[in-house]
């Protein structure tokens, strides 16, 4: 079994995306705000998906899947986390993954997500939905999802809209912060890009293939290439409109984490604390 280091006492606050923290501050300035969303639109989610994922899932158990339950366990051990989430599996063979609550949390692992990622690869996975729930995330998830839901449509309409671009920009940028918890969590840099490589499309004949410093030097390209006025523009929309920020995106705004020091010093610092 690899060592890891455990992060004792970590603070979210140190691993936030300067975008995602400049939010979430805001957010948490508007006074009663945040107790108004969790004792209404985050009660009611949290019900609906502890009922729907037990009644569409397989919860995941030392006795019912004691190999991903012992991972999940590992990954809190690693990210210090003493409040363990529910955790089910649901049928969709995809790499994807999602997370919900804020007082009952769940994670939910698609199926291809167990199948074709390595241990060691879904331990990235569990520590960036983790580094969710972590970074005070769900509240604010579980408030832009609720944009989509039939009152968002109705008298109400325009000034959501307002709210909406900024919120929903705001929710995929969260997924940068997610990222460095994945990979404080797999404690391995290939092991998160070798994650990527596969949710970004990778054909799984090339399982076992993949080329990490040609993935490394397409994110460094991309940051390079494309920082105009109109390129920001257009990743800005791009945010917006995809289910997830581009898989090249994350790889190089984790890159550039990782190479500023602050993945090293985080550790480092956990160990002297030791």
């Amino acid at each position: 079994m690899k060592f890891r280091t455990i992060l004792k006492g970590l603070d979210a606050t140190e691993i936030l995306h300067p975008q995602d923290k400049s939010t979430i501050e805001k957010l948490n300035r508007i006074p009663g705000f945040k107790t108004i969303v969790d004792k209404t639109i985050v009660n009611i989610m949290e019900k609906y998906a502890e009922i729907e994922y037990s009644a569409e899932g397989i919860n995941v158990t030392s006795k019912s899947m004691p190999a991903i339950h012992r991972q999940l366990m590992e990954a809190c051990r690693v990210l210090d986390m003493k409040d363990i989430p529910a955790c089910s599996t649901d049928w969709f063979y995809d790499i994807s993954s999602f997370t919900v609550g804020e007082q009952k949390k769940r994670m939910v692992l698609q199926s291809g997500t167990i199948d074709l990622l390595t241990s060691d690869e879904l331990l990235f996975v569990m520590g960036h939905e983790l580094g969710h729930m972590k970074c005070g995330h769900k509240t604010y998830h579980m408030f832009a999802e609720a944009l989509y839901m039939p009152i968002a449509n109705s008298d109400l309409k325009v000034w959501m809209s307002l709210v909406r671009m900024p919120l929903l920009n705001w929710y995929r940028v969260s997924d940068f912060t997610a990222d460095r918890m994945g990979l404080l969590c797999c404690q391995d840099i290939n092991v998160a890009f070798s994650t990527m490589i596969k949710m970004a499309g990778l054909p799984q004949k090339y399982y076992g293939q993949e080329h990490i410093k040609s993935f490394i030097q397409q994110a460094i390209e991309f940051n390079q290439k494309y920082s105009g006025t109109m390129d920001r523009l257009i990743k800005y929309l791009s945010i917006n409109a995809a289910a997830m920020p581009w898989l090249v995106m994350r790889a190089s705004e984790l890159w550039s984490w990782y190479s500023s020091g602050e993945y090293d010093r985080i550790l480092d610092k956990s160990k002297r604390l030791k």
